[in-house]
């Protein structure tokens, strides 16, 4: 129990100093769009993958441009729900830390590289940290059950080990999610250690689209009261769209540049509308026939857009077909200042 307690006292003073991003550096208009700037995730087993949601919010008058993602640690990565955020409107950043390769205090910072419409480029610090425990061990760290076609219902384990600690128990779970079944059993208890096994399994009825949920296991442990456990998948639906990424270039001139994605169905539908167009960027369509396949058009403009330098731009595509969920579309460019 000391060691806990003294472990979480230098993970803070490790936050604040190692980071780079305590209230002294928090001076660009990058920082100020943070109202939280830090997490300490608290003692996690090991092996375990935790992840925390930061909110952008863009105060200022021109839309922001979310560059990329820079991790100070292999262990720690991030991703946007935006690339583009424009005034007045909110994105989240999501740092994930994954603890397989440490123990004790980890302390690490997420870098946010942003440019305004203007051209004002800036770099800012999400600080994350941990106190990870050898004696709680997942595996492996997280449930992932990748690409999973709508209607199936796939199940994989996690173990759960707690060492020298003979009457650890789990009291219950919980989760927020609507589409997860999880179970979980006690399998051997032994030497002063206790294992439990989870399950879990998709619903056949979750709907299509991303899952980034998490189970908390409750225990009778009172310095580690709360195991986190990720479960990440993608359920995929009717649609379908190729490329992944578009790929556009870089753009020298003023005639622009253009590229096109595919999107394919398990039946006819039709393109109702397409968001994400502006500041030189268009995606179009032509027609509005029923058909099985589509040709979705994306086109910059320089002249049009304000913004330079490496660009990322995601579209969302909407259709009549019932139940089914927007295609996200996503294209790169480099424009030339």
């Amino acid at each position: 129990m000391i060691r806990r307690t003294l472990l979480r006292g230098v993970v803070a003073g490790w936050v604040l100093m190692g980071s780079g991003v305590g209230p002294a550096n928090a001076a660009s208009w990058a920082d100020r769009m943070f109202p939280e700037s830090r997490h300490d995730f608290g003692p996690v087993p090991r092996g375990a993958k935790v992840k925390h949601d930061f909110l952008l919010v863009n105060h200022l008058s021109e839309p922001v441009t979310i560059l990329g993602l820079r991790p100070s640690c292999g262990c720690t990565s991030g991703r946007a729900s935006a690339s583009v955020v424009g005034p007045g409107q909110t994105a989240v950043i999501e740092a994930q830390m994954d603890t397989r390769n440490f123990v004790g205090v980890k302390s690490t910072v997420l870098y946010v590289s942003m440019v305004t419409a203007s051209g004002r480029e800036a770099e800012t610090g999400l600080g994350v940290s941990s106190t990870i425990l050898s004696d709680i061990v997942l595996n492996p760290g997280a449930i992932d059950f990748g690409a999973v076609a709508r209607g199936q219902s796939p199940s994989k384990d996690l173990t759960i080990d707690r060492i020298n600690l003979e009457g650890w128990r789990v009291h219950r779970m919980v989760s927020g999610s609507r589409v997860l079944n999880a179970q979980l059993v006690e399998t051997g208890r032994s030497g002063g250690s206790v294992s439990y096994k989870l399950t879990v399994s998709l619903k056949p009825d979750a709907p299509a689209g991303p899952v980034r949920d998490e189970i908390r296991i409750l225990s009778n442990d009172p310095e580690t009261p709360s195991i986190p456990v990720m479960v990440t998948a993608w359920i995929r639906g009717e649609l379908t769209a190729a490329p992944s990424v578009l790929a556009m270039g870089s753009v020298h001139s003023s005639s622009g540049v253009q590229g096109r994605f595919v999107i394919r169905g398990s039946r006819p539908f039709t393109i109702q509308s397409i968001e994400g167009g502006g500041d030189g960027f268009l995606a179009s369509a032509p027609g509005n026939a029923r058909q099985s396949v589509h040709v979705v058009t994306v086109a910059y403009r320089p002249e049009e857009g304000s913004t330079r330098g490496d660009l990322r731009r995601v579209f969302r595509v909407h259709t009549d077909l019932p139940g089914e969920p927007p295609v996200d579309l996503t294209a790169t460019l480099h424009v030339a200042p």
